[in-house]
């Protein structure tokens, strides 16, 4: 692990055309020439980076610039012309959380997006890891199509959202492409393998106490882990993984046999097919001691989905 008071080392690259990009930490004096960054960029820009459609305020740059001062990281990308004049042309830092992770915040030039943002993230990633820290997160307007791409090339997990205006919290990992479970934990941890990555009752399963993280499922989420036969380290470390991948698909099947093999200790809530009912006949059945797994009708409320959650969660515990 890196003395998180040591400097992150510089990365450079030959850009084209003369021109010499430098990735380097950030600080004070790049002030005016991130300020002349963030003018340069349209209103849906500047939106979609601070949730508002203007340049920020002095003492809001002078606070990007200078996450070292709460324990963080910063970077931005220069770009050195032929004639020796330099521009900044994207930035990145993190914070850490109060719960533990870190808070993300990228910013990267209209003409250098594409191969920059992701060049940066590898960076900003790869020191965060050596300082210790296992999980980034960030707020992404949903129609911030761009951002998603780039936290989905990474891998990401969604643990909440705020519906005005429409934001969705992801976390992603810096090892690896699945996220480890966002900590600490004071409340029974429920994974929802859901695509889209949004489950109907996440908002109410969150209002009765339980911490909620939804995956997109292997129809996105390609590179999953269990589907890979490793263990998945979200799956590994929940108290509950509500499954409603399609049960009667070819995807659905082989997630229930890894979850089977690679996290027998975990309940699985299998949310069945439109029109399919729970084999008891009823929605809230008592899982079986043996695997542990529950069937739940797709279209069954909010009440009856946190009582059943409610009863593998201690099921779980109890096992412990």
């Amino acid at each position: 692990m890196a003395d998180a008071a040591a400097t992150v080392r510089d990365r450079q690259l030959a850009v084209g055309a003369g021109r010499r990009l430098t990735i380097r930490e950030s600080r004070p004096e790049d002030a005016d020439a991130l300020t002349a960054m963030y003018a340069a960029l349209d209103q849906d820009d500047l939106y979609r980076r601070f949730f508002q459609a203007h340049v920020p305020p002095p003492r809001t740059i002078e606070r990007i610039l200078s996450p070292r001062a709460r324990g963080g990281i910063g970077l931005v990308a220069v770009v050195e012309e032929a004639d020796g004049t330099a521009r900044i042309v994207a930035e990145t830092s993190y914070e850490p959380l109060p719960q533990g992770g870190a808070d993300l915040g990228i910013t990267v030039a209209q003409h250098w997006r594409g191969w920059l943002g992701p060049y940066l993230l590898d960076a900003l990633f790869e020191a965060a890891r050596e300082r210790g820290v296992t999980n980034i997160q960030a707020d992404v307007l949903v129609e911030n199509r761009r951002m998603l791409a780039l936290a989905r090339s990474r891998g990401y997990a969604t643990i909440d959202h705020s519906e005005r205006p429409s934001i969705v919290r992801v976390v992603m990992g810096t090892s690896g492409r699945t996220p480890p479970w966002p900590g600490p934990h004071r409340a029974p941890r429920v994974l929802v393998e859901a695509s889209g990555g949004r489950w109907h009752h996440e908002t109410e399963v969150r209002a009765a106490g339980f911490e909620v993280v939804v995956c997109s499922g292997p129809a996105v989420h390609r590179a999953c882990p269990a589907l890979a036969g490793a263990p998945c380290p979200l799956a590994s470390q929940a108290d509950v993984v509500v499954d409603a991948v399609a049960p009667d698909t070819e995807e659905g099947r082989a997630l229930l046999a890894a979850h089977d093999r690679l996290h027998a200790g975990v309940p699985v809530c299998v949310e069945l097919s439109p029109g399919a009912a729970p084999a008891a006949g009823d929605s809230t059945p008592v899982p079986d001691g043996a695997g542990q797994r529950a069937e739940l009708a797709a279209d069954a409320d909010a009440p009856v989905a946190v009582a059943l959650l409610q009863r593998l969660a201690k099921t779980h515990v109890t096992a412990q």
